[in-house]
């Protein structure tokens, strides 16, 4: 089955990866291949699935929706997202912190700025 015609743009539902007859192509295929064009290029440790986890990774950190995300990645929940990028919405707690700072009052922020530096004491 053709999951696009010449002349007419795929829909969303056309596969990316197909072969030549426009059926799936082969995964294995696809991942020698993309090893291959890899290695040409000097890139050393590069699997084809990396290229999703980028994907997502990026989109997270420029504030995509979790569900969004989720769903575009094919993932069976937005939980399943979040516990496998967690790492990055770690490192997007400290830029929220700093947003809170923004508009707290300044007395809190002198207590915060206080208690912070006893901490590291």
């Amino acid at each position: 089955m053709l999951s696009w015609r010449l002349g007419q743009p795929p829909s969303l539902d056309s596969l990316i990866f197909s072969n030549i007859v426009g059926n799936p192509i082969d995964p294995g295929v696809l991942s020698h291949n993309f090893h291959s064009l890899v290695t040409r290029a000097g890139l050393e440790n590069v699997r084809f699935h990396d290229l999703r986890h980028t994907f997502a990774s990026l989109l997270l950190q420029r504030g995509a929706k979790p569900k969004v995300l989720s769903e575009a990645s094919g993932h069976a929940s937005v939980a399943f997202t979040m516990d496998v990028y967690s790492h990055i919405i770690e490192g997007m707690q400290y830029e929220v912190v700093a947003l809170l700072d923004e508009v707290l009052p300044a007395g809190i922020l002198q207590r915060n700025n206080n208690t912070q530096q006893v901490l590291k004491k």
